[in-house]
């Protein structure tokens, strides 16, 4: 059973592998038919290339004449072909190595192809390296940078030359190259009907422009959410990879703008490819390898690193000064290239083996990216893409994806996670209050039965001390004395157990809550109340709100509480001094304010009120509930309950309560 299941683990990460590398080389073979330079390539017949407007574009690849190390212009082809001359495909020659003993890739050429067509055509020559000059029937057509090696200019930037075409056209072009390890014309120019290509060149920038903004916006949204978990590698290798693949592919728009920088703006590109390449396979180490590889990936990791500092080391500093160099330079980039491709596919079919479900995508993903790497590689020079992109181009953005549906997943899984424990907190919560409530229901039961079990014992002893005095039995003076205390110790405790049965009884009875119109419950409060407050003497008034107000509120609670804060200020304010009730209601709450003209509380006093038990009245009787009732009560309606005072000018008592709009109470 046990083998049965590992089996269906290991088969599906394999099967899943698989069908991705078969679709990819599908893709693969689909985009080098139908958006390929060299399966759309103009048709040459006799030596001259046939431009069929109906088609809308085709590219210049065969037939070129190359001229090596001559600048050449229309007037040195009138008499005699000049020589030497080789007859080349573009993408055979990345750069004029070729043709020197020493290796050497810089100098100039030119490049000639004769074309037969009817109509207006435009010409695209995208990204050539890296000055060049354009002639079409001798007429020059201007260019990009300065291509006379004594006024040398470099300028990579994609140019466009319209002009007529008819039964024998003569196309020039001019290329000098002393900057860069590619040179001449790497890439095979379109040309077609004005609107074909402007079409295509929009169809381009449009690509390469989803592609930026997509990884840009991924690396932002890991920059931001490594703030939040900073402790996750995995999200910061991702960001990184998004980070780099947008570098990478924002050459088009650094072409369009004409950046001179030309040894800088390509060894970025290289070291963002590199770097993209690093993050990636460490991505991939972390997700699918073992424990027991550790020593593998400190070593591929110091490799990739090495690799990211010679491809900006190397073009920028070594290579101009020692230009020969520059063809080992492509074969080790290419090498490297494969090494990734192996490791990429490699780490992909080992993590197959660990049967971690979860991770399907990015293995799928890896697993292109190392296929698609290779590709490209075995393919220099026979595949361009027309519109789109490399095939590399598309590993890598297909491992930026991936990732982001890995993150997005993870992300989804934590909520579900946080959702499924919010439920179960609330669940809790509702247990545990269920309980409290029960307990202090108990509780309060208990201490209310416990009272009046002690009440009947220490009633009669306070009868009994009294029938002793009343029926003036022969005592000294001394007993009657020890009677009198006892008397004074059984008052005391009987008042003190009508506090612990007043307390349990506030604490043990939840509130229920109700819908209630403040203003008319303040006034029937007030009408029911103001003769017993008006028999201590002084005046009692209700000033009501203005506006309609509504609260959530338990009636026989909050009487309670209001009957606290009045019978204190009946008790403190003299006969001729005044209390008010008033209402207020101001940004989303109720405020209920009991004001009296009474002695004040003393400052030293203010801290304390609200404390069970204390009081200031001990020799009056004092229990020190009151206040702290009202303030449990006001807590439990989720309000405040605050004290203004000033010694001889009196106090007010502020209630502050959430009030509630009409529509809420629909």
């Amino acid at each position: 059973m046990n083998h049965t299941f590992l089996r269906r683990k290991t088969l599906q990460p394999l099967l899943t592998v698989t069908v991705a590398i078969f679709l990819t080389l599908a893709g693969i073979r689909l985009l080098s038919v139908y958006d390929n330079k060299y399966t759309k390539k103009a048709q040459t017949v006799q030596g001259i290339t046939s431009i069929i407007l109906e088609n809308g574009s085709c590219f210049l690849v065969d037939n070129w004449e190359l001229y090596p190390d001559q600048l050449l212009v229309p007037e040195d082809f009138t008499a005699s072909t000049p020589s030497p001359r080789y007859i080349t495909w573009l993408g055979e020659y990345p750069n004029l190595s070729a043709f020197h003993t020493d290796g050497n890739p810089y100098g100039c050429a030119t490049y000639r192809l004769l074309l037969q067509g009817n109509g207006t055509v435009t010409l695209y020559l995208p990204e050539p390296l890296c000055a060049t000059k354009v002639f079409v029937n001798g007429i020059n057509l201007g260019g990009a940078g300065e291509t006379v090696p004594g006024r040398y200019s470099p300028l990579i930037r994609d140019t466009a030359y319209s002009f007529a075409i008819d039964k024998s056209t003569e196309l020039i072009i001019q290329v000098s190259n002393y900057s860069h390890y590619y040179g001449g014309l790497w890439y095979p120019p379109a040309i077609g009907t004005p609107d074909s290509i402007s079409h295509l060149t929009a169809y381009r920038i449009l690509f390469y422009g989803l592609l930026f903004f997509t990884s840009l916006t991924l690396s932002l949204f890991c920059t931001v959410f490594k703030r939040e978990k900073p402790s996750t590698p995995i999200l910061f290798y991702f960001g990184m990879l998004s980070l780099s693949f947008a570098l990478r592919i924002c050459y088009p728009f650094l072409r369009l703008a004409g950046i001179p920088l030309i040894r800088s703006l390509y060894a970025l590109e290289d070291c963002m490819a590199l770097t993209g390449l690093m993050f990636a396979l460490k991505i991939a180490f972390s997700l699918f390898l073992p424990e027991k590889y550790r020593k593998l990936p400190a070593f591929v990791h110091m490799l990739t690193l090495g690799m990211c500092a010679a491809s900006v080391i190397l073009p920028v500093f070594i290579l101009p000064a020692f230009p020969a160099l520059v063809q080992w330079y492509g074969i080790l980039i290419s090498w490297y290239k494969v090494l990734a491709a192996i490791l990429l596919t490699g780490s992909a079919f080992c993590g197959c083996l660990t049967g971690r479900p979860h991770i399907l995508i990015p293995l799928a993903a890896s697993a292109v990216n190392g296929v698609c790497l290779l590709y490209s590689v075995l393919t220099i020079g026979h595949f361009e893409p027309a519109i789109g992109g490399w095939p590399e181009e598309y590993g890598a953005f297909g491992m930026v994806v991936a990732f982001a549906i890995l993150m997005i997943q993870r992300n989804r899984d934590i909520m579900a996670e946080n959702i499924q424990l919010n439920l179960h907190l609330q669940e809790e919560v509702e247990k545990k209050t269920f309980h409290l409530h029960q307990l202090l229901s108990e509780r309060g039961q208990l201490i209310t039965e416990l009272g009046h079990d002690m009440k009947s014992p220490l009633t009669s002893l306070s009868n009994m001390a009294q029938i002793i005095r009343s029926n003036d039995i022969m005592v000294d003076q001394n007993t009657i004395e020890k009677i009198s205390y006892i008397e004074e110790q059984c008052a005391l405790l009987s008042h003190r157990l009508q506090s612990i049965q007043t307390l349990a009884s506030e604490a043990s009875t939840p509130p229920h809550m109700e819908v209630l119109d403040l203003n008319r419950f303040l006034a029937d409060f007030h009408y029911s109340i103001c003769p017993v407050i008006e028999m201590s003497g002084p005046d009692f008034y209700y000033e009501a709100s203005g506006q309609s107000c509504r609260i959530m509120a338990d009636p026989e609670k909050l009487s309670r509480a209001l009957e606290n804060l009045l019978y204190n200020a009946a008790d403190f304010t003299p006969a001729d001094g005044k209390i008010t009730l008033s209402l207020k209601q101001e940004n989303g709450f109720a405020y209920i304010h009991v004001s009296d003209t009474g002695c004040g509380i003393p400052e030293k006093e203010l801290s304390h009120i609200f404390q069970r038990l204390y009081t200031t009245r001990r020799e009056e009787g004092g229990q020190g509930l009151g206040l702290s009732i009202a303030k449990t009560i006001i807590t439990e309606h989720q309000g405040e309950i605050s004290v203004i005072s000033e010694e001889g000018r009196g106090t007010t008592f502020v209630i502050r309560i959430p009030s509630i709009e009409a529509d809420e109470t629909d």
